[in-house]
């Protein structure tokens, strides 16, 4: 097929292959000694493969620089438009092919393992060119063809982006597919700024509520009572899940692991793997309505101690080893949405992660989460300050449903715009 499957009704003429190397300028990165890299802010950053991920560009990884460069080193300094291209990877982890357009870096230099395109013939768009290569149908068929090394390990040379053909239209044609293409990308970069907008408003309202300089009022305007400070380990029980790698097929019970309550703030009942438990296990391990899961160990820093509450009572389920349950004494009067947010205010992270302790992973354990002490007003100013975090939140979520329905979209325009 010569033409795409969505195009726009003035364009007729069918699409020709060219090979890259007809209208780019292509090249490798360069192999910057390690030793010569300097830790700290210096005049000229080098970009690494790291760096590229997700099709962005992240200068905070693990950035390395150079205060100076050869007049051998210079050919490697980017420039605005240019397209760069991670070289290599594993089939099926997804990390590799990923491309970025440089905007307004300044002082970037390409370091191997990446490739960098630049146009040279002016009948062809690198805005065009781009989404091409931000286009998986594009992207499987080159690096496939391009397998080298050992096993699923894609290892793709210079020689063969060069000589690698991509139908493209004229000019006119290109110009309208990335425009369009770009006005889309806008609407997403508008909805992850207003997320980010959003979260960091969170943070204030949280910081401003639990610190007590925002307090909500009872019906006759009135201030609420004093609130309480109690450690955790006096008003609920906590206890680690249990360690299971038996994975039941068809029967058992089901296992809350840590990737099935990261970074969610609370879950209701779900499909989960099933593992083979004993009565005992079962019984000691349950988990109730109103019980709150901590994160105990995780690779970040920022994810150990993570709540998540138990929004109804799990039938025949446990939870993992790494996994705290905390679990609040029956004459604890606390509202159930107020657990989403009281363990995310920042005295209580700060203490938390200053009693976390360190090795490959960050861990915390029952003994030292039961010292943190919790901030409690009464059950009716417990309920305002959840009813009105929750309406935050739901705001929040929706701008994020609305982020993933575009990011749907644009990936379904990348398959039918391109032949």
């Amino acid at each position: 097929m010569n033409v795409p499957k969505l195009r726009f009704k003035e364009f007729t003429d069918k699409w020709q292959k060219v090979p890259l190397n007809l209208f780019t300028n292509i090249y490798g990165g360069y192999a910057f000694k390690s030793e010569n890299l300097l830790n700290y802010k210096a005049k000229y950053q080098v970009i690494k493969m790291g760096n590229v991920n997700n099709n962005t560009l992240n200068l905070e990884k693990n950035p390395r620089y150079l205060n100076t460069i050869s007049q051998k080193e210079l050919p490697y300094l980017l420039e605005k438009n240019d397209i760069i291209l991670t070289l290599t990877g594993t089939f099926g982890k997804k990390d590799f092919g990923y491309s970025y357009q440089i905007k307004n870096e300044t002082n970037l230099l390409l370091n191997q393992r990446l490739a960098v395109f630049k146009i040279t013939n002016s009948n062809y768009s690198a805005n065009f060119l781009k989404y091409i290569l931000l286009n998986n149908t594009f992207l499987n068929k080159f690096f496939r063809f391009s397998v080298g090394g050992t096993g699923n390990q894609a290892n793709v040379s210079i020689q063969d982006i060069k000589s690698f053909k991509i139908p493209f239209p004229k000019l006119e044609e290109q110009n309208k597919i990335a425009n369009f293409l770009t006005t889309v990308d806008k609407k997403i970069t508008n909805l992850e700024n207003t997320i980010i907008s959003l979260e960091n408003q969170k943070k204030g309202l949280l910081q401003q509520i639990f610190s007590q300089k925002l307090r909500f009022k009872d019906k006759n305007g009135n201030n609420y009572p004093n609130w309480e400070k109690k450690k955790l380990g006096d008003i609920a029980t906590l206890k680690n899940g249990i360690s299971k790698s038996n994975e039941a097929f068809g029967h058992g019970k089901k296992f809350i692991n840590l990737q099935d309550i990261f970074n969610k703030s609370y879950i209701f009942n779900d499909n989960y793997s099933l593992v083979d438990v004993t009565e005992k296990e079962l019984s000691e391990n349950n988990l109730l309505k109103g019980d709150v899961l901590f994160v105990r160990s995780s690779v970040k820093r920022e994810g150990v101690g993570l709540p998540c509450v138990i929004m109804e009572n799990l039938i025949d389920t446990v939870y993992s080893g790494f996994i705290i349950r905390c679990r609040f004494n029956i004459n604890e009067n606390i509202y159930l949405h107020y657990k989403k947010y009281c363990f995310l205010e920042f005295s209580f992270r700060k203490a938390l992660l200053k009693k976390s302790s360190s090795s490959a992973n960050t861990n915390i354990n029952q003994d030292n989460l039961s010292k943190l002490y919790v901030n409690l007003p009464c059950l009716e100013e417990q309920t305002k300050i959840a009813d009105f975090l929750s309406a935050f939140d739901r705001k929040l979520e929706n701008q994020k449903a609305q982020l993933e329905h575009w990011k749907q979209i644009k990936k379904g325009l990348l398959q039918q715009m391109f032949v």
